[in-house]
């Protein structure tokens, strides 16, 4: 979201002092509700700070794009001397990027708490206070769904901190914090604008829409291993088919434009399907302080500041995920008549001397030096470039994820019905370039007939492909029982048939353990508050 004058004024107002106690105290510099929450104006701006953690270093602005959703088989850490942390599966309680989310996610909450407690004191129409209190309960069901889905067992608190000594608080059961979380969500649903009353920038706040998709995913989790819960399924199709059926959000015929849109700061209100987004803004050399790293650390490498981007390209598209794709011809006349392949993953280099695109050839070892392509800092807007950040928005909900999710539930519920197969093709008829005026021949794209268990594994497939590099893939897999299986898996099949120099990728296998289902609790929170408990086997 774009910084202004609102915006810098409710930051200054929620500086927290600096402190120790992780369930997030009352700072001794917060201005006291009765001196603020008066106005429509200021209400918006502490709705504003509910939003604004997305996008901290702690969470979509570097850690969740880098180093807590690597590693899985879709993307391997570049640096071969890379032999800790969590995108290696070799870290303990102390880890600081799992200590920084679980910190972000709990100030996050406390700043939802304390607007949802003082929105009545505005003077305000009662529409107005309703959608921002709508707002609020969804980011807060966002943030305990994230903690359920990465540690399971957590405190829920649900008031804000009064108190410096007040940090004693259990753990409630997954199940109580997924209920949670599915029950602020629901509330929130009810009472959001659609993404047409919210206008052009529908993208950059929660609509309708955005809360009944986050509660298909959410569903989705329940029912799988976390809870096991396959009841949940139902509710899954429900809210995802509510998404399909309001007929507020389609597919972008070209699957390319859709992170061109995110590189250049525009917003598609024909076919709306980025739902919704972390925004970022400008270069962090203006008036302007909302960047983070996409497009830089999950992009392609570059040492050249003005043009194409500096790119530290921390990652490397797996041969794994290239192979996905599917592949015409062979040497200089191999071809993907699946479009997402080269733009998911870039077909190029950078000469950083001309500034030229160096393309790749196509043989057995080029699969695995290959970056990631989503996010191209040569398409920026935001000029001049900044070596170290960029304004790149990123994609927390994307319809052609609704569909998948569509096609999974259903699949789940009815078995693989014609709605089913109808929501995966749509998904893949645009891959195949089928979406865009004049195109023909649909069945190219088009499955059909699978088996029960052909057909989960083309959902599972299709996930892997449409969303690379979208921070889903290790959700899905821990969700589907599969993480550890899975990445043996790639492991064995990185030790066979990598080049000698990535047979080092095979780390995140080797690592990976049952134990990495959930993330450690904070050694740090441990420490302060003693009702809390350790997961087990950490």
């Amino acid at each position: 979201m774009k910084l202004n004058t609102t915006n810098i004024l409710f930051l200054t107002l929620f500086a927290f002092s600096s402190c120790n106690e992780k369930l997030e105290t009352k700072p001794s510099d917060f201005l006291s509700p009765v001196n603020y929450y008066e106005t429509e104006a200021q209400l918006n701006a502490a709705l504003n700070g509910v939003y604004d953690p997305l996008g901290q270093e702690a969470m979509y602005g570097n850690g969740l794009l880098t180093y807590l959703s690597y590693g899985n088989d879709e993307a391997i850490w570049r640096a071969s001397g890379q032999t800790t942390g969590p995108m290696v599966y070799n870290y303990d309680p102390s880890e600081a990027n799992i200590d920084n989310l679980w910190t972000a996610l709990y100030y996050c909450i406390n700043r939802a708490n304390v607007l949802i407690e003082n929105i009545e004191k505005a003077n305000a129409s009662d529409r107005a206070k309703e959608i921002i209190r709508a707002q609020a309960l969804f980011l807060r069901g966002y943030y305990y769904f994230m903690l359920a889905d990465n540690w399971g067992a957590v405190p829920i608190k649900l008031s804000s901190t009064q108190s410096a000594n007040d940090v004693n608080i259990p753990s409630s059961p997954v199940s109580e914090v997924f209920a949670r979380a599915v029950s602020d969500i629901e509330a929130a649903e009810a009472l959001l604008p659609t993404a047409s009353e919210w206008g052009d920038n529908s993208a950059g706040r929660i609509s309708k829409n955005t809360a009944r998709g986050i509660l298909a995913r959410v569903y989705l989790t329940m029912a799988g291993e976390h809870l096991k819960d396959t009841g949940k399924y139902q509710d899954a199709l429900k809210w995802s088919k509510r998404v399909i059926d309001s007929r507020e959000s389609s597919l972008n015929p070209d699957y390319s434009q859709v992170f061109i849109n995110h590189c250049q700061d525009k917003y598609d209100n024909i076919y709306r399907e980025s739902m919704w987004e972390v925004e970022f803004y400008g270069t962090k050399s203006d008036i302007y302080g909302e960047v983070g790293y996409n497009g830089n650390r999950n992009g392609i490498a570059s040492n050249n500041i003005d043009f194409p981007g500096y790119g530290y390209a921390f990652l490397f598209a797996t041969a794994k995920l290239f192979n996905k794709y599917e592949s015409r011809g062979t040497g200089a006349n191999e071809s993907s008549p699946d479009e997402r392949r080269d733009w998911a993953i870039a077909p190029y280099t950078w000469n950083d001397n001309t500034k030229t695109k160096v393309m790749m050839p196509y043989n057995a070892t080029s699969p695995y030096n290959r970056y990631p392509g989503k996010w191209r800092r040569d398409l920026e807007t935001n000029l001049p470039r900044n070596k170290n950040y960029s304004g790149v928005n990123f994609p927390l909900l994307r319809y052609a994820d609704v569909l998948l999710m569509y096609a999974e539930s259903e699949f789940r519920v009815n078995g693989a019905t014609a709605d089913a197969y109808n929501a995966i093709n749509q998904v893949r008829r645009r891959a195949y370039g089928k979406l865009k005026p004049g195109a023909s021949n649909l069945s190219e794209a088009d499955l059909s007939g699978l088996s029960d268990e052909a057909f989960f594994k083309a959902i599972v497939d299709e996930r892997m492909r449409e969303l690379a590099f979208e921070c889903l893939r290790t959700h899905d897999l821990k969700r589907w029982g599969l993480l550890v299986s899975t990445l043996k898996e790639f492991a064995a099949d990185i030790k066979q048939n990598a080049p000698a120099n990535r047979k080092f990728s095979s780390i995140v296998g080797d690592n990976v353990q049952p134990r990495h289902f959930y993330y450690p609790i904070p050694s740090r929170e441990i420490s302060l508050n003693k009702a809390i408990e350790q997961n087990s086997n950490w």
